[in-house]
């Protein structure tokens, strides 16, 4: 699924453009290049293609095995099914309690979202990635095939392979530090005028995948010798025999190129008088009536970051337009997840590494071991045979040669001769150790142990076996923070985007009236109506409110917080009310539930009085 961006039948005849896309796509090659070679060399070790074809032939030449015992893909399958298994959802938390009803109706919004664009299923892959060669890209787009006017919110995953991040950026989240990112794909003629319905001329025309525009140029100029194929000099028109293009391969392929960026433009902003928020205008003009309309105010000009999008295909400019998630989302729909990262590292090969990497040698080492020790086994049970040079004929002995290691061969001699078998000697043990090592590397650069594979000895006590279990999973603590981070990431551009994909009455569709109706409160007396559900959808639109997006189980709030901390002086001996524990704790219809506690208590009070009597 891509964007389908709109457009008219004009080329963008824009050079400056086309120069800044083309030399800082080749600074991106040039710096990811040895990055995306030891990456796709630790995809196909991982999947289990660990000979390189000059060792497979190598191998064969000298009748020798290429044994391949893959540890990686299981120890991948392990940490992949744990994240599955105890990955949570992206969750809306509330900071304040007059946010407690508005995160609960944001957090039904997003796990809609996260349900019907199977984002949870995505994500899982998309962790994949990032074990399998170091980081994976996940994006969003807009999917108006059952929408034609909001659209859905869908999200793909990239290859790491055809993302190119500013080379420039140090920052985990790409808003924070990167000032452009160049996706690419290939694509066929077919599918690039479906995605860009408004330049099939110039698509028609595309020949070479390249960047030079020359080349693959179907535009005629007025005045040339064809003059658009008329010749006015002809008496009769004809059709050359090569008129019809048998030269046209349907499943050639171009390569896309998308170029977001950040664009400094002006906007003129006017404080509103009645919220004391700033309030955006794109011209001076429309600033210059909303004061006329609020009855005062001052226009303030400022250079502010706008998120644009261009496509170029065969050195032409397809389209350069600003992004479909704007206004709403000023950032880049391309987000990351990187499993081990260091920042500070000198090249992007030491930066970004999965765990794949640092696994290649023992696995290396373990299958040459392997197959040295099974070419040993195979030659040296078959060591060969000694005897007379009379024991046998000429021919005889050209027949011991070809069936000589045959199970079950019969040998006939001449008498008062010898012939006897060579008895092969005990095969060294040094490969066997070689494997060993290689194994106990494994563990302890993988730390996973057997007791987290599953692989206990039936001796260790169970304490000793849930600490060692710890241990290991705290080795991957690091790869986990960095995943949590991404979704966060992802889940704070889920919110954004909900004023824009959604109106009151899909979310009341949403939420369900069960629950509209549950929400009847001193703050909400006619519980949720259609003029709440507009204003909270305003309130996202501004950024007026004070929630968490993060996953479900993961980083307490700071009403939480409170609680702990409130919790902590209740079992000291001070007197909190159970009904301030109940404020600060989560938990839906906690408007009912104090009730019910204050219920209690004045029957509680109401008892001690009558027995005073």
């Amino acid at each position: 699924m891509e964007n389908t961006f709109p457009g008219t039948e004009d080329v963008l005849d824009n050079d400056d453009l086309r120069s800044e896309i083309v030399s800082r796509y080749r600074r991106c090659e040039n710096h990811y290049q040895e990055w995306m070679e030891s990456a796709e060399e630790d995809y196909k070790f991982a999947l289990g293609e660990q000979w390189s074809q000059e060792e497979l032939q190598t191998l064969k030449n000298q009748n020798r095995p290429a044994l391949t015992f893959n540890r990686i893909k299981p120890l991948i399958n392990l940490i992949a099914g744990y994240q599955r298994e105890n990955s949570a959802r992206l969750k809306v938390h509330p900071e304040g309690g007059e946010d407690k009803v508005f995160s609960e109706v944001m957090d039904k919004t997003l796990s809609f979202i996260d349900k019907n664009s199977k984002l949870a299923y995505k994500l899982g892959y998309l962790f994949d990635d990032g074990l399998y060669c170091g980081k994976g890209y996940i994006e969003a787009v807009l999917d108006y095939s059952k929408d034609p006017i909001r659209g859905d919110l869908k999200f793909i995953i990239d290859s790491p392979y055809g993302i190119y991040v500013d080379p420039d950026n140090k920052e985990y989240d790409l808003n924070e530090g990167a000032e452009y990112v160049i996706k690419t794909a290939k694509f066929t003629k077919i599918k690039l005028k479906d995605m860009f319905p408004h330049k099939k001329r110039v698509i028609e025309g595309f020949k070479t995948d390249n960047d030079d525009k020359l080349t693959n140029s179907s535009l005629q100029v007025e005045g040339d010798d064809d003059n658009y194929g008329n010749n006015p000099n002809r008496a009769t028109v004809t059709i050359d025999d090569d008129y019809y293009d048998t030269s046209f391969k349907p499943d050639e392929k171009y390569t896309l190129k998308e170029y977001w960026r950040k664009k400094r433009v002006t906007k003129y902003f006017v404080v509103e008088i009645e919220s004391g928020e700033p309030r955006k205008f794109e011209s001076e003009e429309d600033a210059q009536a909303f004061i006329d309309k609020q009855g005062g105010g001052s226009i303030l000009k400022r250079e502010v970051k706008e998120m644009w999008v261009a496509a170029m295909v065969c050195g032409y400019i397809l389209q350069d337009v600003l992004s479909p998630f704007e206004p709403r989302y000023s950032g880049f729909p391309i987000f990351q997840f990187i499993a081990d990262w260091a920042p500070n590292a000198s090249n992007e090969k030491l930066r970004v590494q999965g765990i794949t990497r640092s696994l290649i040698d023992p696995q290396k080492e373990k299958n040459k071991a392997k197959s040295n020790y099974l070419h040993i086994l195979s030659t040296q049970s078959n060591s060969g045979w000694i005897g007379d040079t009379n024991a046998l004929t000429e021919e005889g002995w050209k027949s011991l040669e070809n069936m000589g290691s045959t199970p079950g061969i019969t040998i006939k001699k001449k008498r008062g001769t010898e012939l006897t078998q060579i008895q092969p000697q005990m095969p060294s043990q040094s490969n066997l150790v070689r494997e060993q090592t290689a194994n106990e590397e494994f563990k302890q650069i993988s730390n996973v142990n057997p007791d987290l594979l599953g692989q206990q000895d039936g001796t260790t006590s169970g304490r000793a076996i849930s600490l060692r279990i710890k241990q290991a999973v705290l080795a991957l603590v690091r790869i986990f923070s960095n995943y949590r981070y991404t979704k966060e990431i992802l889940g704070k551009f889920t919110l954004e985007m909900i004023p824009e994909i959604f109106d009151d009455k899909r979310i009341l569709k949403v939420i369900g009236p069960q629950y509209r109706g549950t929400v009847k409160s001193e703050q909400y007396p006619e519980g949720l109506t259609d003029g709440t559900i507009l204003a909270f959808l305003q309130m996202v639109k501004d950024n007026k409110y004070d929630v968490e997006v993060t996953e479900s189980d993961s980083t307490q709030t700071s009403r939480y917080e409170v609680f702990e901390q409130l919790t902590e002086l209740a079992k000291s001996g001070y007197p909190i009310p159970p009904t301030l524990l109940v404020k600060y704790l989560d938990i839906q219809n906690s408007d009912e539930v104090i009730k019910e506690i204050e219920k209690m208590q004045q029957q509680q009070l109401e008892a001690q009085q009558q027995k005073k009597q």
